[in-house]
């Protein structure tokens, strides 16, 4: 396992000083079109990497927030400037996985999907075949490859490879946002408590006294949703603390399996480990006496939000960025975010960081329908690649200057009182390959950001460990991990809640038992064999 002090690597991209939407010279246009010659239009129509021709596609895309109306001006620009004409459809992450499931289980799926948010999905449907292996197209976009370090370009090889292939353009990060105890300093300060805990006692004897204060507070949010999300979201704010791996779905490149270092550097699975119930026991004393939301199991994301705006919810766990957007809609609330994170007092030892690639396995899939229509392909990989450009990632970000966007003093910002979620809504546009350098230096989440990195940067940090899996072992992981995160999760949940004793040494041992059960002694040793 690879210990050390985290230094980002940032990716830095120069501002385009052309108008938004002239980059590409090989558009066509009307008059184009009408002049040109019969044999040459014949040509045209036969040549993949012609512009002349209008591709269409069934482009579905996994949006943050839901736009208002379909056709927008996001899908009328890129329509225009590529010759694309999509039949598009956007399905917010608050609707969850099901439409998408459904579509590919009955074999209508997209070419397209810009910004996919769940990397178990991407390795189903790249397994089973419905997925075109986009890594082998890396040649056709340079200025993709140009966001990347060689250092960075080998880490994301490794580790969005399924079965030898790469399925996934994944987001760069070119900005650190840590995820932090973001609180109401406000209500802290009314129950007397002037600074934020540092342990685990610490965190409880302030919670109770938040409570004492305050009747209306429901104890730690839970940022809930479909499936386990919520429970995942509980066991994910400790992580840290008790020195357990976050599961993000992989999509950190973290998977729970690696050397654990209090554990003589074997290969384990965290969730069956003593520390995984040592947090378990933990969070169950918070929970009996009222410190975490009653409902965490099964309380909606839009549940979340309305608890933080009245005020019910005054502490939680999430990106330090979204103090921005909570003061801004309440003017009222001081929000602010904890430096360090909080350490368990019994164990006595330091909380760590659990770092991931400066990359996310958030990105663009294609279909694998594309590899006998080169047409399509070609047309695609030339918006991929555009999109990486900076004229490209300022377009998807912020949208078209004097619409949705202004120049001030040579930076671009928000026109009005558009934001991101705004012009997503109202416009359609959002980033999804990389957020634009140059509408960052306007942005107050990437100030409070920037000034958040170093305290969580000096940290002692683990780097999410890779381990090279054959297609047997991949399927063997793939089949039997659903299973195992089932039982970690359903487990953790009655734990917490108190249905089961967490305390009973019977009980912790059936649980082990039936992780087993369910394949997880086989997907351990398939790790013990191949995590370096």
């Amino acid at each position: 396992m690879l210990k050390k002090k985290w230094i980002v690597s940032a990716v830095v991209v120069g501002m385009s000083s052309t108008t938004l939407l002239s980059g590409c010279s090989t558009n066509a246009n009307k008059s184009d079109v009408t002049t040109t010659s019969s044999t040459e239009t014949a040509k045209a129509a036969s040549d993949p990497n012609s512009m002349d021709k209008t591709i269409n596609l069934k482009v579905v895309s996994q949006t943050k927030y839901a736009p208002n109306a379909v056709p927008n001006e996001y899908t009328k620009q890129t329509e225009q400037k590529f010759n694309m004409k999509w039949d598009y459809q956007a399905i917010p992450l608050s609707a969850g996985m099901d439409k998408y499931n459904v579509m590919f289980a009955s074999g209508d799926y997209p070419d397209f999907i810009p910004n996919m948010n769940n990397w178990n999905a991407v390795k189903k449907w790249a397994s089973a075949g419905y997925l075109l292996p986009i890594g082998d197209y890396f040649d056709k976009m340079p200025n993709y490859r140009k966001l990347y370090t060689d250092e960075q370009w080998k880490m994301l090889q490794d580790f969005t490879s399924v079965n030898g292939k790469i399925y996934m353009l994944p987001s760069i990060t070119t900005t650190y946002d840590p995820m932090a105890w973001i609180y109401r300093k406000d209500v802290f300060d009314k129950a007397g408590i002037t600074s934020f805990p540092k342990t685990t006692d610490e965190l409880m004897a302030a919670l109770q006294k938040i409570k004492e204060s305050n009747p209306s507070f429901i104890g730690i949010g839970i940022r809930g949703g479909s499936g386990n999300t919520g429970v995942k979201a509980l066991l994910n704010s400790f992580a840290n603390t008790f020195r357990v791996p976050a599961d993000f779905a992989g999509s950190t490149g973290w998977t729970s399996f690696w050397k654990d270092p209090d554990m003589n550097n074997q290969v384990v699975f965290s969730p069956a480990t003593t520390k995984q119930r040592d947090m378990l026991k933990y969070l169950a004393r918070l929970y009996k006496a009222g410190l975490i939301q009653k409902d965490f199991a099964t309380g909606t994301e839009d549940q979340f939000n309305q608890n933080r705006l009245n005020g019910k919810d005054v502490i939680d766990f999430q990106w330090v960025s979204q103090i921005v957007s909570l003061e801004k809609q309440n003017k009222n609330a001081d929000w602010e975010y904890a430096r360090t994170y909080i350490a368990d007092t019994a164990s006595g030892k330091e909380p760590v960081m659990f770092k991931g690639p400066d990359f996310s396995l958030f990105g663009s899939i294609l279909s694998n329908k594309l590899a006998n229509e080169p047409d399509k392909l070609n047309r695609l990989l030339k918006y991929l690649d555009w999109s990486s450009t900076p004229e490209g990632q300022l377009f998807n970000q912020l949208g078209v200057e004097n619409l949705t966007y202004v120049m001030k003093d040579g930076v671009p910002v928000y026109k009005d009182d558009l934001d991101r979620k705004k012009v997503l809504e109202q416009f359609g546009f959002d980033y999804f390959i990389a957020k634009s350098d140059a509408a960052q230096k306007s942005d107050p989440t990437y100030a409070i950001t920037t000034e958040a990195a170093p305290a969580f940067k000096q940290m002692t940090t683990f780097l999410a460990p890779y381990a090279t899996l054959s297609e047997d072992d991949s399927n063997t992981v793939n089949a039997t991990m659903t299973g195992v995160w089932n039982e970690v999760y359903q487990f953790a949940t009655k734990a917490v809640m108190g249905l089961v004793n967490i305390e009973d040494d019977k009980v912790w041992n059936d649980h082990l038992a039936n992780l087993n059960k369910v394949g997880l002694d086989k997907a351990l040793a398939i790790y013990q064999k191949s995590i370096k």
